[in-house]
């Protein structure tokens, strides 16, 4: 309880202790007064120098502005403007040059598809040339080939018909020595096939 009452009366006492040393000083009462006037910007007395320091002030900032300030402004302002003005210039350049491309494009794709044109046409016209002439040679070629094959194929039927003796022989000589279990002689096996054949004639 005590301790309690020493902690709640050590604000009262330091608070006590402010009051008295404040009332002691001299510059209390000025601090009093001056607060008793009101605030310094509206005190009459100080309206002269209020006045010259703003002037003051005044003239700074507008010479800070005109020799600092300003010229960077304008500064920046310049190159900004310059820098737009190639911009623009390089554009408008670009865009001539665009226009030209352009025009030299259109120019030189006519003049392809003429070109083209014409390119196909005499193509056209030696291709047909070409073709007929391929043709007619090709029926040349296969009437020839024709002949010769009709030719070689009555060459082999002569030949197909001269060795049908010959195999014939041959074949009644297998069979006979298969079925009789020796080789028959060769003379008497070709007069059987002749006699056979002169038969069948």
């Amino acid at each position: 309880m005590l301790a309690r009452l020493r902690l709640a009366s050590l604000p009262l006492a330091a608070s006590s202790f402010t009051v008295l040393a404040l009332t002691s000083f001299p510059g209390v009462s000025w601090a009093e007064e001056e607060s008793q006037k009101g605030m310094p910007q509206l005190n009459p007395d100080s309206y002269v120098s209020q006045v010259f320091w703003l002037a003051v002030f005044f003239i700074l900032t507008l010479a800070f502005l005109r020799f600092v300030g300003i010229p960077r402004i304008r500064a920046i302002v310049d190159e900004r403007t310059r820098k737009i003005g190639g911009d623009i210039a390089s554009a408008e350049t670009l865009r001539t040059q665009a226009a030209e491309a352009e025009k030299t494009y259109d120019a030189t794709m006519a003049e392809a598809r003429g070109k083209a044109r014409q390119l196909l046409a005499e193509t056209h016209e030696r291709n047909t040339a070409t073709l007929a002439e391929e043709t007619r040679q090709a029926a040349a070629t296969t009437e020839r080939q024709v002949e010769q094959a009709v030719r070689g194929i009555e060459d082999a039927q002569e030949r197909a018909l001269k060795g049908i003796r010959d195999v014939a022989v041959g074949l009644a000589a297998e069979i006979t020595q298969k079925l009789s279990g020796h080789a028959p002689a060769a003379d008497r096996v070709a007069l059987a096939v002749d006699k056979a054949a002169g038969e069948i004639a």
